[in-house]
């Protein structure tokens, strides 16, 4: 059971503590946990009412205490710091205050305090393509050995983060952090909240181009996940980035680097001297994904894997995943074995069959980088069916780089064999552009549509027995309404 005291939130968050005398004189006061969400708090719990641009808690300490919370947190500024203070003077059974600058800094001191008193090796996850499905994938390595913890959802910002490492359980050995960012300096500042033990960059990519301005900035915000990192940590990239494999030349990092990397970079990648893992024989069709592990740190060994779900965008998964068990010193052969049981999250790559049509739904989200591994993968799964069909949303947040990507997104619809292409969102008019300035893009292009419904009626209409269809788009256009309405479509009878 988690024990935080009431002098341990003093001192981590540096905040003024009032206490009416009957709590302050009971040696054994403590609370249970932490939320900053009254609709599901419980009785001894602190709260935290964070303040946003549309939203301030503070208007929910009354529900708080009504509800049981042991402390309340509130910002010196706030207008109601008075009267709580006053019922601490006249109301023996009144919950703790502590009074501090900002409560969303204190959540995160909070969160980074009891992080210390946590056994548990971090391993924190970032970069701009495949987050989720590295931070599922070690998790899925490590907990067959150790007792293990993963972020939930997408719990990986400022709210998210501290969350996770508060709701941490004390014997657990292993929490795999997943670090996201919405704006600069965010991962820096998630870095110093979880402390990781190993630090995982799965690529620099264009996502959120439109906030923090170039690849170079990208480049820096994740790479800056090494701030808050323990001195002696371990960092992991992917070798087959020329931006990480040449940050990391020429900044020379404090901490240990290792790649993984494609089996045609490991030969450069070890005149560098650096640990590398990597993938041989890979092998893919419908029924999954098999590959031999491999590393420079113990040549003779090798790791068979074999996943039952197909993608190319499992293969560096895997590789960070036998990376980390590596460094974390537990056996490789269990932790090959375990990937075998891995399950992709909804709508990341996922085959479903829906009657004469086979789909490919990865509509979670997208960035250029993750629309060719998609194309790549789906063109491989193509080959036996009647045609190549793909549904393309457009990639969100790119900035000045968007013109870029979506003529990319032509030239990579061209080269995957694809056969008839629908577009949505303003966004693909570059790619429709584009690729009506051949005969060849022409001839591939269905149409385009403003949104997924407008484009639905035209997908039904076209689609025939037999395809194969790739739904990937920013999750801002719900391509899985697509989907849904084939499987409508297909329980009708009309396909």
């Amino acid at each position: 059971m988690t024990r935080i005291l009431p002098m341990q939130l003093k001192i981590w968050t540096e905040g003024e503590l009032y206490q009416t005398k009957r709590h302050a004189a009971d040696p054994e006061r403590f609370y249970s946990s932490v939320s900053t969400d009254t609709r599901s708090i419980l009785e001894g719990e602190v709260f935290v009412p964070l303040v946003g641009d549309h939203f301030d808690g503070h208007d929910f300490l009354e529900a708080a205490a009504q509800k049981g919370a042991a402390m309340l947190v509130i910002e010196a500024h706030a207008k109601k710091l008075s009267q709580w203070l006053k019922k601490i003077e006249k109301d023996e059974s009144a919950p703790d205050v502590l009074v501090v600058q900002d409560t969303g800094k204190a959540y995160r001191d909070i969160a980074r305090g009891f992080r210390t008193t946590l056994s548990a090796n971090i391993i924190g996850v970032t970069g701009s393509v495949g987050k989720t499905t590295t931070r599922r994938m070690i998790y899925q390595m490590i907990e067959s050995q150790l007792k293990a913890e993963q972020s939930a959802r997408n719990y990986n910002n400022q709210i998210g983060l501290p969350k996770t490492i508060l709701t941490t359980e004390l014997d657990t050995q292993a929490l795999v952090a997943e670090l996201g960012m919405a704006r600069r300096g965010e991962i820096a500042l998630l870095s110093e909240v979880a402390r990781p033990d190993i630090a995982v960059i799965t690529q620099i990519g264009m996502s959120h181009a439109e906030y923090l301005g170039s690849m170079s900035d990208i480049l820096d915000e994740k790479t800056s996940i090494i701030s808050g990192m323990k001195d002696n940590g371990l960092l992991i990239v992917n070798g087959d980035d020329p931006m990480l494999e040449s940050w990391m030349l020429r900044e020379q990092p404090t901490v240990p680097v290792w790649f993984i990397a494609s089996e045609q970079n490991v030969g450069r990648l070890e005149r560098d001297g650096v640990p590398v893992f990597w993938a041989e024989h890979v092998r893919m069709d419908r029924d999954g994904l098999s590959f031999i592990g491999r590393s420079n740190l113990t040549p003779d060994e090798r790791w068979p894997i074999f996943l039952s779900v197909p993608g190319l965008h499992l293969v560096p998964a895997v590789m960070f995943g036998l990376a980390v068990v590596y460094a974390m010193g537990l056996n490789m052969q269990v932790a090959a074995t375990s990937a075998s049981r891995y399950k992709p999250a909804d709508s990341r790559q996922e085959l479903a069959a829906i009657g004469p049509v086979d789909v490919m739904d990865d509509a979670y989200n997208a960035s250029p980088e993750s629309l060719h591994s998609a194309l790549e993968s789906a063109s491989l799964l193509s080959e036996n069916n009647r045609r190549f069909v793909a549904v393309i949303g457009g990639l969100r947040e790119l900035g000045r780089y968007s013109v870029e990507a979506h003529e990319d997104a032509a030239v990579g619809l061209l080269n995957a064999g694809v056969e008839l292409v629908f577009l949505v969102g303003e966004e693909t008019k570059t790619t429709r552009d584009y690729l009506l300035q051949s005969e060849e893009g022409a001839s591939i292009l269905a149409g385009w549509y403003p949104t997924c419904e407008k484009a639905i009626p035209e997908i039904l209409k076209q689609l025939l027995p037999g395809d194969f269809m790739l739904l990937k788009a920013s999750r801002f256009y719900e391509l899985e309404k697509v989907k849904e309405a084939l499987l409508e479509h297909h329980k009708k009878g009309r396909i």
